[in-house]
């Protein structure tokens, strides 16, 4: 149970005027008129009146208590932020000599209304447009500069308290806006590594701020400051104990004083608030213009936050009081990302470790929701581009130090903008008599909009974070309308999913549940089986042809994409496509590619049209080609497979265009290594090893042109350096035409074919094994109308610790948790069910599309 402060005093008006009349009737009996209209109740009644106020400012004094105790502990209302803005300043045409632009340049919008003064945005530094350049870029913030006012003179004594003529001063959410204030001091006093500022012919010490006089070390030149009010206030002179325990018979200053009549000067900020957080392209007015230059936001300006609530101080300052002004739980890093900056609206800190494989140990992720004014939602509705419009890179900064500051030693930090995933709900509501269809339809899309949104709304505090869209929370969202009778035919619908003409599929080894897949320029992943795709990145003017997970390496996986001009573009990520760097453009296509291991490190092999290339992933490596054949300088290729054997060999087998077969080298790929195995004259696109126990095996796929049946598959032992000298063909019962791709679960081999779906094959069973082709039709995958034969699978991928099998095409992603026996669509864009999400995702509202009938209406239906 809670802790209350009683009332001081309980009493009320009615129970002291009744009171007073029972002293009447007690010590004046022969005063019998005891009805309001009587002058002398009037006057008791007057007399309550003013008690009551105040026993109301009397019992007021807990509540005192209260604030005077937060504030020994040092919490204090948070002043107001400046939002923070990249402006371009741009010329015509390039300049032909450099053209400044000033310190305290002050740009605002064309215009604002409702009557309210515009947001004036300022330059705290001195920028020049280069010569023979159009543009330069600077940061500005909504507050005003004000310099050296004098804001009063040294007394000599201790415990000075002194304050600026125009508070509130800002926040110094960086060094930018960070106040300085400065003690005359003689110059004589002034050595090399005192920070000293000059104002007109006299200088100034600069003084250091701390939250408070004690611990202080060293640091003697200190005061602190109230931003709200604008008191900056020097140290007091205290008596303190002695190692007796007995009080210093003189006091003593806990930090030194200004001097008597010296002049003290302070340089800072003043404004900010939520106001500032303008719209993208709308600082486009310079309120001191410069000939020739104009000015434009190109993003939205972020970090505006009003002066703290004293209600909300007091709510704040038991958390702080808890955390000790450390970052230690996953609420202290929220709530210190939140106070950082203006720009952050949500904040959830996660240990990576717990989530990814790759992690490091003691790294905390806090993931962020920027804040969107409210004039910038249409009701509580907010979409993804707004959100994404106010995700700046300052805004991350800003907090990041923060972190680095509060963090426990050991402990490293990261801090990088949330995801979201766009989803709507169709449904049907009937309404019941008397109501009026289209204010009903409005209150429910409200009611969606506020609900499924990222951010805090008046009904909402925001969606939890990995939290499922259910159908069953439509139906309860749209049932708390008093006005609904009924509700039916509840679908939840996503615009991004991998539904058509896969590219590459792909399982991770170590994450778990996690595959990628790729459709066009775009980039999908999964973390729950294929349960939900989530839409990681898009390589915008290019379209994806591979991916390839690092079976060496946790949370590295490459992607290859082809250009307009039939070049191709190779990027990696290290950390499970949360981030990408382009690491190799080439004139040439990139047919394949693999991970291998050299001296500890990965490297990828590719094969190309041009030749075989080593590529290592240091910053500005470039491809390295790897001699294969050296009677055949020119010869290209379509696949190749790495893998290191159980014996410690680095196995690299490539391909030949050209119908010139395959090639091994059991020295990952050094010069004068491969060795021609065989297949020569077969058209070999499709190359995998696997690793069935302690045994490893080389497949190819074999493809064939026309409506030939196929030839199926040839498969290698590797034992040791040597090559092998043969092979076995894998042909029997096989008739679905091409080999597209090959997939591995322990001894069992499943092929991606043209016309007969995924084919699977046992084989352990040697030369007597032979391919099994779906039993009938109705497996899943799939169907051709005219030969009733099975669309082609272009992709097909196993887990390697799961019973998943996933199978993709011009149809989308299918998948098997049977061996093959069965599949069910997993890229489908409307659910009946639920739409997952991952751990660390939000979802965001779409068009949500609601139709309100009547009673009658839906029975005739």
């Amino acid at each position: 149970m809670s802790l209350r402060a009683p009332n001081l005093d309980n009493r009320s008006f009615d129970q002291m005027v009744e009171e007073s009349k029972n002293r009447i009737r007690e010590l004046c009996p022969q005063w019998t008129d005891t009805s309001p209209s009587d002058p002398g109740i009037i006057l008791l009644e007057l007399f309550a009146y003013l008690n009551e106020a105040m026993i109301y400012r009397l019992n007021r004094l807990p509540e005192k208590a209260y604030v005077e105790f937060l504030r020994l502990i040092g919490v204090t209302v948070s002043a107001p932020s400046a939002a923070v803005v990249n402006l371009k300043f741009s010329v015509p045409k390039a300049a032909a000599a450099a053209m400044e632009i000033p310190r305290g340049t002050k740009v605002t919008i064309s215009r604002s209304g409702g009557g309210q003064e515009p947001a004036v945005f300022t330059t705290l530094k001195t920028v020049a447009i280069p010569k023979n350049k159009t543009e330069i870029e600077v940061l500005a913030y909504q507050c005003e500069w004000v310099e050296a006012e004098l804001v009063g003179k040294g007394t000599g004594t201790f415990g000075l308290s002194v304050a600026v003529r125009r508070p509130p001063i800002v926040s110094p959410v960086n060094d930018d806006l960070k106040m300085l204030v400065g003690v005359e001091t003689p110059v004589e006093e002034l050595t090399e590594r005192v920070p000293v500022i000059k104002y007109g012919e006299k200088a100034y010490r600069i003084w250091e701020e701390v939250p408070n006089f004690s611990n202080l070390d060293d640091k003697q030149f200190v005061y602190t400051v109230d931003r709200v009010t604008g008191v900056i206030s020097f140290a007091p002179q205290v008596q303190l104990k002695e190692p007796k325990g007995q009080l210093e018979l003189i006091g003593r200053g806990l930090a030194e004083k200004p001097r008597e009549n010296s002049e003290i000067r302070v340089w800072y900020c003043r404004g900010g608030g939520a106001q500032g957080n303008v719209s993208k392209e709308t600082l486009v007015v310079m309120k001191s213009p410069i000939a020739g230059v104009s000015v434009i936001n190109p993003e939205a300006a972020t970090g505006g936050r009003d002066t703290e609530s004293l209600q909300n101080a007091l709510l704040r300052g038991p958390q702080e009081f808890h955390s000790l002004q450390r970052a230690v739980t996953a609420s202290d890093f929220e709530l210190l990302a939140r106070r950082s900056s203006g720009a952050v609206a949500r904040a959830k800190a996660i240990t990576r470790a717990d989530l990814w494989v790759h992690a490091l140990p003691g790294t905390v992720e806090v993931l962020l929701v920027p804040e969107v004014p409210a004039e910038q939602r249409s009701g509580d509705r907010v979409d993804i581009k707004a959100l994404q419009e106010r995700e700046t890179n300052e805004a991350k900064k800003i907090i990041y130090t923060a972190l680095e500051e509060k963090r426990p030693l050991g402990t490293s930090t990261m801090v990088n903008w949330v995801r979201y995933k766009k989803v709507s709900a169709s449904a049907r509501a009937v309404m019941r008599h008397g109501s009026d269809a289209a204010s009903l339809k409005a209150r429910i899309l409200k009611r969606l909009y506020s609900h499924i949104n990222p951010l805090p709304t008046e009904t909402s505090g925001g969606w939890e974070f990995g939290e499922p869209l259910r159908v069953s929370h439509i139906y309860d969202i749209v049932l708390k309308e008093p006005d609904v009778r009924y509700v039916e035919d509840v679908k939840l619908h996503l615009d991004e999913v991998p539904e058509a003409n896969i590219s590459s599929l792909a399982a991770d080894g170590f994450q778990p549940n996690t595959w990628y897949s790729a459709t066009g320029a775009e980039l999908f992943r999964s973390m729950d089986n294929g349960d939900g795709w989530e839409l990681i990145k898009t390589f915008t003017g290019e379209d994806i042809q591979l991916i390839n997970c690092n079976k060496n390496r946790a949370g590295m996986t490459a992607v290859v994409t082809t250009l307009p001009d039939n070049g191709s573009h190779l990027y990696v990520s290290e950390d499970c496509g949360e981030s990408w760097r382009a690491i190799a453009q080439t004139p040439f296509l990139i047919n394949d590619l693999s991970w291998t291991i050299r001296n500890g490190l990965s490297l990828l092999i590719l094969a190309t049209d041009k030749g075989l290339y080593e590529l290592s992933l240091e910053e500005g490596a470039s491809p390295v080609m790897l001699e294969v054949d050296p009677q055949k300088r020119d010869l290209g290729f379509y696949a190749v497979t790495a893998s290191v054997g159980i014996r410690g060999t680095f196995y690299v087998a490539v391909a030949a265009r050209n119908l010139a077969g395959v090639y091994l080298s059991s020295q990952g790929g050094r010069k004068e290594t491969f060795t021609h195995i065989g297949l020569q004259k077969e058209n070999i696109r499709v190359l995998r090893i696997q690793q069935d126990g302690v045994r490893t095996y080389l497949w190819a796929g074999i493809t064939v042109t026309g409506s030939e049946p196929g030839k199926g598959c040839f498969r290698w032992e590797l034992q040791g350096s040597d090559p092998p000298t043969s092979g076995t063909k894998f042909q029997k019962n096989w008739d679905g035409g091409s080999c597209h791709g090959l997939a591995f679960k322990g001894p069992y081999v499943f092929a991606a074919t043209h016309d007969k779906g995924v084919l699977w094959l046992d084989a352990t069973k040697g030369e007597a094994a032979s391919w099994h082709v779906p039993p009938d039709l109705n497996v899943g995958l799939p169907v051709r109308d005219a030969d009733r034969v099975f669309q082609p699978v272009t992709e097909v991928a196993a887990h390697p610790e799961g019973a998943h099998l996933m199978a993709g095409g011009i149809n989308g992603i299918y998948r098997s948790v049977d061996d093959g026996t069965s599949y069910q669509s997993v890229s489908k864009n409307v659910f009946t069910d639920k739409v997952t999400l991952p751990s660390t995702w939000l979802l965001c509202s779409g068009e949500h599309r609601i139709e309100v009938v009547s009673e009658d209406e839906a029975k005739r239906d």
